[in-house]
This record gives structure tokens, C-alpha cells and sequence, in this order.
């Protein structure tokens, strides 16, 4: 979120020789061929879910006690070329990397190298968090990877158009620095990527190594996950499924949009930038689950009983509680889910999932980025994994409402058997978040035509252009005018020089423009994690030459002021 969040397909070449895939789970037995035969029965209403978000390729995996009840590839990885998915094809899993991330950190606990209850400060002693100092010497490793540090998410401080960053790694510490409070500390659960990017700093501090090489030796090696990646160089050409963003006309068009660049080295990879296949996921997936199994004495990875934990609580009820864990969302069914992706914005509320089945857990958790949206589900009681991978931000969350519709197979299997009873059908749900999606860009159109004012005077583009730093010094704006001597000037700005990351600006009112695009360039530009607020800069104080000094730019709408973008006077 990535980003948040803050949300692509291809198959894999076939002449580029890859590394030896671990073997795949053992054929099913017919003990079980009647859940898989369910489980195939649902693929009509996972094929109607895919036609309602329009998404362009869906790689779908369930397996339970390690056996594969379900692998199929539906649509394309790539569309101009045809290419359907198969079992070679990587996807940028986006925050399904976090749970790895947890995982790291974990065994370099059972080494000996971190401490769970250790203050931050200790391993960065120049985290000093800007409007509270002391929060580096109260908050935790558990408090930063259960998001219960109450910091502000500004993600687009580091999350622009076309799935680019603007800061370069070295900037990760700065700008956690400048991250204001939202809540008290461990008073709220808050989800926040840079407290990811900050767990990724931890490990590079303490192995001298990068976490990209970390996360290879402690999870990915010993589990022979070898599909799986964060390192560029380990990627293979081609192997990659293609990111689209799903228009919001009728006919639900795919464009294709830029290549996601979070790779090992570069900012904010350790909270989404790992590469992987759905065989590496299920196998991910049945290594978290051996917690759970009463015929294992040893984990293959230590202290997974910290991972998946409860930490910090999502809600609270009499009824039952959220929790996240570290890297997951915690649930008991009956149940709602998808609190961590996009349907549950676009739902007044969601479906319960389990009404019928007997009380136990799911574990689950979203990923997404321009072009990429997926769901990773997790069943305890059944030893059961879904993997549910997609290359398209879609009219909703395509992958959340697939996950749920194989996990209540999963669930009610004995229940339907018995009597006779149906899973709850989410297409009308489904259909209801892709009609509020397409309606996103006419509300934030609407919400800011209220405070337009069309009479107020423009000022001037001279008092206007200049370099406009933020208080990092990781990122600045740069305005200026395309007079080319007629008077009909175009006023735009750029981040940091970066040229994709140019937009047009026009007069909204008073000293305020706007750079708000058409809904299509909105979704191309992959620019859906920006609200109403965020399309306006606000130009503030004039200096003795008319010149404004300031911008204000309110990127996060819960933080508790805009961020501040100071004229460069050299």
C-alpha cells in the first residue's frame, strides 16, 4: 500500500532456464477428491467474479495437508501475446512480503542478533522521530511489525505515478523521522508501510548484509522457495506476469501500466517488493502452517508462534476480535474480511464468512500495487492454503472476493455435505464494490468542485515557479511555465526532476491549483491511492518579490496537518 497501500500478467519465456522448483505437493488422495471436486465447482462463480472486476489473469492454488486441491490459470499474463500464467510465472506479491519480513526477523531473533522487546534506538541510533523523540526508545520490533506504532502512513511520500518511488533508500530513516502520530502509541492499530521499510533497515544493521540477501539465506533457501525473490539480478526476463490497471468504462478495458520497481536495494522493498509463484506461496503458506500440526515436533522456521500471534487488535468486539499478527490478519468465523484491501472501502459493509461452519481461525492477508492485487489465506483446522494471485487492480478487489468464496468450500465442506448447503454467493457484493469503484473518480470530481472558487484571481506563474524542498530533503517539487511567449502559458510541476512524475496544474482558487487528471489517466498513471485532498497544492507566503515560499500539500487526509514544501533560495 503498498499503501498503502496503497493495486498484471505474463507467462514465463520458454527457452530461459530456471532454477530447480521444489517438488509439488503430493497428488490428493480420495479421502479427499470430494473437496476438490467442490472446489472445482466453484470455478463458474470465480469466473463471474473475474468478468465483474474485469481483471486480466488470475493464478489461483488451494492445498490442504500439503496435498493440491486446486491449480488453475484463468485469463492472461499477458494479453497482447495471449499468454496464460503457468506455474513458472512470478507476480510482485506486494504486502504479502511482510509476513517474510517477520519471518526474517524472527530467526535473527532465535539467533541472538535482535531482541523482540529491544527499544528501535538501539539499532538505529538515529531514529529520532520529529515530533516525539522518545518514540525510538519506546517502540518495539513487535510494535512496528503489528502496525500499533500510530504513526501517519504518508504513503505518497514515497509511492508516485506509473509504480515509481522518489527517494532513494538512504532516505528510509528521514523520513520514518518525520512521520507524525496519528494515535498514541499501541492505542490503535494503524497499518503503515514504512514501519516495514524501517524492519528492513533493522536487519541490513545487524547482518551487514542487504535484506534482499537476508531474507534469501534465513526463508528462502532453507525452504528451497526458489521461484521467490527480491533481488533484480535473480529475476529472470519474461518471467514476469504483465501489471494492468482496469479502466472504469463498460467494457472494463485493460491497459497495461509500468513495471513495479521495488527490488532489493531500493526504498520501501522489505514492506512489499518480493517476486514469487502460487507453488512457492502454498509451500510458504504449509511451512507457516506446521505451527499447527501435531505430527511435527520442530517448526521448519523458529519462533512462528510470535509471527502469528495476535499483537495488536484490528477490532474488538464482544462477539469476536480482529488481531493482526505480524504479517497477517487474525481471524475467528464468522467472520468478515477484507480489512486490509479495497473492498471493505468500497462496502458499507462486508459478508460474514463461516455463519454456518464451526468456530476456528484464518489467518489472511492482501497485496497490492499498480497492476497487481492478490490474497493469501491461511485455515489452521484443515491445514489449508489459498493462494489467489491477479495482474490487474480491478473494479474491486477481484482476489478478495475469490479467497473468500474457496475458503468457505474449505470451511463448510462437512456442513454442505449434510445439509445440502450452498457458500454464500458474492457476486452481488461483488458487483455493488465495482460500481462504487467506477463511482471514485466522479466523488473526488464532486467533492472538490464544493470548495472551487472559478471568480477568485489567478496570481501570476512567475510568483509561482521555483524548487519547493520538503523538510527531508528526500523529495521537492519543481513549478514551472511552458510560456512559449503568447501568453497561454501551462503551468505544471514535477517530483524530484523525475519527468514520470509530471502533471499539469490549473487554477482551482485563490493561491490553490489542482492537478487532478481525466478518470482513464488517473488509473493509468496508477494514481488510486491519492484522495480529494491530494490533487491540490496550496501555495502559501509571498517573499519581498511576490514569490511564493511554501507549498502545502495535504497528501494523507488523517494526518494532522498538510506536508510542507519550502521555496529553494539558492
Amino acid at each position: 500500500m503498498l499503501l498503502s497501500s496503497v493495486f498484471s500478467l505474463l507467462a514465463a519465456a520458454q527457452q530461459i532456464p530456471l532454477p530447480p522448483h521444489p517438488p509439488p505437493p503430493e497428488p490428493v488422495p480420495s479421502t479427499t477428491s470430494t473437496l476438490q471436486n467442490r472446489l472445482n465447482q466453484a470455478l463458474p462463480q470465480i469466473q463471474a467474479l473475474k468478468r465483474i472486476g474485469g481483471t486480466a489473469g488470475i493464478s489461483i492454488g488451494v492445498t490442504s495437508h500439503n496435498h493440491v486441491l486446486l491449480n488453475t490459470n484463468l485469463g492472461f499474463s499477458n494479453i497482447d501475446r495471449r499468454l496464460t500464467a503457468n506455474s513458472s510465472t512470478r507476480y510482485p506479491i506486494a504486502s504479502l512480503t511482510k509476513a517474510f519480513v517477520s519471518s526474517t526477523i524472527a530467526q535473527l531473533v532465535h539467533e541472538g542478533l535482535l531482541k523482540w522487546d529491544e527499544p528501535l534506538s538501539s539499532y538505529i541510533p538515529e531514529l529520532a522521530f520529529e515530533h516525539d523523540p522518545s518514540l525510538a526508545d519506546q517502540l518495539t520490533l513487535i510494535d512496528i511489525l503489528s502496525h500499533r506504532t500510530g504513526l501517519a502512513r504518508l504513503d505518497a511520500l514515497w509511492l508516485g505515478a506509473d509504480s515509481q518511488t522518489f527517494a532513494p533508500k538512504n532516505f528510509t530513516i528521514p523520513l520514518c523521522n518525520h512521520l507524525p502520530p496519528i494515535h498514541p502509541i499501541r492505542s490503535q492499530w494503524l497499518y503503515n508501510n514504512w514501519m516495514y521499510a524501517l524492519a528492513g533497515e533493522v536487519i541490513e544493521r545487524v547482518t551487514n548484509q542487504s535484506w534482499g540477501k537476508v531474507l534469501s539465506s534465513r526463508i528462502l533457501n532453507p525452504l528451497n522457495l526458489s521461484h521467490t525473490t527480491a533481488i533484480a539480478s535473480e529475476i529472470p526476463p519474461d518471467s514476469l506476469a504483465l501489471p494492468y490497471m482496469v479502466l472504469d468504462d463498460d467494457n472494463k478495458t485493460p491497459v497495461q501500466v509500468g513495471k513495479m520497481g521495488l527490488t532489493d536495494g531500493s526504498i520501501m522493498t522489505s514492506a512489499g517488493g518480493i517476486r514469487s509463484t502460487v507453488s512457492d506461496l502454498l509451500t510458504w503458506g504449509n511451512t507457516l502452517l506446521s505451527l499447527y500440526r501435531d505430527d511435527e515436533k520442530k517448526p521448519p522456521l523458529a519462533l512462528l508462534d510470535t509471527v502469528l500471534s495476535g499483537h495488536s487488535f484490528m477490532n474488538s468486539t464482544a462477539a469476536t476480535d480482529e488481531l493482526y499478527t505480524l504479517g497477517f490478519a487474525k481471524v475467528v468465523i464468522p467472520a468478515q474480511f477484507g480489512k486490509i484491501g479495497f473492498n471493505s472501502i468500497l462496502m458499507d459493509a462486508m459478508p460474514v464468512i463461516g455463519a454456518s461452519s464451526k468456530s476456528q481461525q484464518v489467518f489472511y492477508h492482501s497485496g497490492a500495487g499498480a497492476g497487481y492485487n492478490h490474497c493469501l489465506m491461511l485455515v489452521p483446522s484443515s491445514q489449508s492454503v489459498i493462494v489467489v494471485l491477479t495482474n490487474s487492480v480491478s473494479q474491486g478487489d477481484t482476489a478478495d472476493w475469490i479467497a473468500q468464496t474457496l475458503l468457505q468450500v474449505i470451511l463448510d465442506e462437512k456442513q454442505q455435505q449434510q445439509q445440502q448447503q450452498q457458500p454464500l454467493d458474492l457476486t452481488p457484493f461483488a458487483e455493488r464494490a465495482a460500481t462504487k469503484w467506477r463511482a471514485t473518480h466522479q466523488e473526488i470530481v464532486d467533492a472538490l468542485e464544493k470548495g472551487r472558487k472559478p471568480d477568485s484571481p489567478e496570481p501570476r506563474h512567475d510568483s509561482l515557479v521555483g524548487k519547493y524542498w520538503h523538510q527531508s530533503r528526500a523529495l521537492y517539487l519543481e513549478v514551472y511555465s511552458d510560456d512559449d511567449g503568447d501568453g497561454d502559458d501551462t503551468l505544471r510541476f514535477n517530483i524530484n526532476g523525475r519527468p514520470e512524475q509530471e502533471h499539469v496544474l490549473s487554477h482551482y482558487g485563490d493561491d490553490t491549483f489542482i492537478f487532478l487528471p481525466s478518470a482513464d489517466q488517473r488509473l493509468r498513471r496508477g494514481l488510486f491511492h491519492y484522495g480529494p485532498a491530494a490533487w491540490l497544492l496550496h501555495f502559501e507566503n509571498r517573499d519581498s518579490r511576490g514569490r511564493f515560499t511554501e507549498i502545502q500539500w495535504n497528501i494523507d487526509s488523517q494526518a494532522p496537518s498538510p506536508e510542507r514544501f519550502v521555496r529553494d533560495e539558492s
